[in-house]
C-alpha cells in the first residue's frame, strides 16, 4: 500500500516536473518568437534606414549638381553683369562729358562724383557755343545699374536737344520743357514708363555767358548756389552764399503740365564761383544725430572754404562730409560740380586785359 502511495506521489510529481518543463519551454518558445520578430522588424528598419541614407545619398549628389550648376549660372551671370558695367562705362564716358573739355571751359573746377554702388543714377553735361556754356546736372531717381541707365539716358536726351538748339539763343527753362517733353512722348509711347511715372527725375540746367557776365539757371527740383566775394561800387567785403531752388515740379509727376519751367537771369561779378549739385550729398543722414547733412550745414561749408582753390575744395568736401558721416552707410549717388567763372571786371575796362580774358573763354 505504501508502494502504491509513494509510487502514485512520484507520479505526480514527475508529471508536474515534466508539465513544468513544457510551460518553461513554452514561454522561451514565446520570447524567442517575439525576439525574432523584434529582430526582423529591426532588420526591416535597418532595410528602410539604409535605403533611406541610399536615397539621402542620392538627393546630395543631386542637390551638389544642383549646387554646382547654379554656382556656374551664377558665375556666368556675374561676368556678363561684370561685362554689361564695363560696356555701360564706355557709353557713361562717351556720353558724359569729359574732364579735359570741362577744364578747357573752366580751368578752376572740380566734379565730385560718387555712387552709393559702383553704379549711381547721377548724371552731367556741358556744351559750349561760341562765349556761351551750358552745364547741366542731375538724378534719375535711382542708383546702381538701373540708374546708371537711366542717367545715361537723360544726357542722350539733352544731347539729342542740344544738337537741334543753339544755347545762345534759348533760356534754361526752355531747355527742361524740351527735356519733359521727351519723358512725355516717350510715357504716351511706352506702357511701362506710364506704370513708372512717379519716379522723380531731377535736372539743373545753367547757361553761362562769361563775357557778357550773365546766367541763365532753370531747375527741376535741382539746386544752384552762387559763391560770391565782390560787391563793385559797394565796401561789402564778406563772402555770401545765394542758393536758388529752381520749381518744384520733377518730370515724371509733370506730363500733364503745361506750366513752363521759370529761367532765373543772374547778373555775374568777377570771382563769382558756381555749384550745380544733386540732393545725395545734403540727403545724407548720419552724424551724432542721425540727422540730414542739410542745405545750411552745405552753405556754410562753401563760405569756410571759399579761399581754396576747386581741386582742393574738392578734398575738403570730401573729408568734411565723411568725418560727419562717420560709420553709418552712404545712401544716395553724391555729384557736387564747382565752376570758378571767368568774368572779366567791369570796373577794369583796359583793352588789355579784355583781350587776354577773351582769349581764355574761347579755349
Amino acid at each position: 500500500m505504501t508502494f502504491i502511495i509513494t509510487t502514485i506521489i512520484l507520479s505526480v510529481l514527475l508529471a508536474a516536473a515534466v508539465g513544468y518543463i513544457f510551460w518553461q519551454r513554452k514561454q522561451y518558445n514565446i520570447k524567442e518568437q517575439d525576439n525574432k520578430k523584434k529582430i526582423e522588424s529591426a532588420d526591416e528598419d535597418i532595410k528602410v534606414l539604409s535605403n533611406s541614407i541610399d536615397s539621402s545619398k542620392e538627393e546630395i549628389a543631386k542637390n551638389e549638381k544642383r549646387i554646382s550648376e547654379l554656382k556656374n549660372a551664377l558665375d556666368s551671370q556675374k561676368f556678363r553683369m561684370v561685362e554689361m558695367l564695363k560696356n555701360l562705362y564706355v557709353v557713361q564716358k562717351t556720353v558724359f562729358t569729359g574732364r579735359g573739355f570741362i577744364k578747357s571751359l573752366f580751368p578752376d573746377y572740380f566734379v565730385l562724383d560718387v555712387p552709393a554702388d559702383n553704379a549711381g543714377g547721377d548724371f552731367y553735361k556741358f556744351a559750349a557755343k561760341g562765349d556761351y556754356v551750358l552745364a547741366a546736372c542731375g538724378n534719375s531717381g535711382v542708383t546702381g545699374i538701373n540708374g546708371m541707365i537711366n542717367g545715361i539716358l537723360n544726357v542722350v536726351f539733352l544731347s539729342e536737344i542740344l544738337e537741334r538748339i543753339d544755347i545762345s539763343t534759348i533760356t534754361a527753362g526752355r531747355v527742361l520743357d524740351l527735356l519733359r517733353s521727351k519723358y512725355a512722348h516717350l510715357a504716351e509711347s511706352n506702357a511701362s514708363y506710364r506704370r513708372d511715372e512717379d519716379m522723380p527725375v531731377n535736372f539743373t540746367v545753367c547757361i553761362i555767358n562769361q563775357k557778357e557776365r550773365s546766367l541763365s539757371y532753370a531747375g527741376a527740383y535741382g539746386s544752384m548756389c552762387l559763391l560770391r566775394k565782390s560787391y563793385p561800387g559797394t565796401n561789402r567785403r564778406e563772402v555770401d552764399v545765394h542758393e536758388f531752388r529752381g520749381d518744384r515740379m520733377n518730370f515724371a509727376v509733370s506730363f500733364g503740365r503745361r506750366k513752363n519751367y521759370t529761367t532765373e537771369t543772374i547778373e555775374l561779378e568777377k570771382d563769382d564761383r558756381v555749384y550745380i549739385k544733386t540732393d545725395g550729398f545734403v540727403n545724407q543722414r548720419g552724424g551724432r544725430t542721425g540727422n540730414r547733412f542739410g542745405d545750411i550745414y552745405f552753405r556754410q561749408m562753401l563760405m569756410k572754404h571759399s579761399s581754396e582753390s576747386m581741386a582742393d575744395q574738392m578734398r575738403s568736401f570730401k573729408d568734411e562730409f565723411d568725418n560727419w558721416r562717420g560709420n553709418d552707410i552712404r545712401a544716395n549717388d553724391i555729384l557736387i560740380i564747382g565752376l570758378t567763372l571767368k568774368v572779366k571786371a567791369v570796373f577794369n575796362p583796359a583793352p588789355a586785359v579784355i583781350d587776354e580774358i577773351d582769349e581764355d573763354v574761347d579755349d
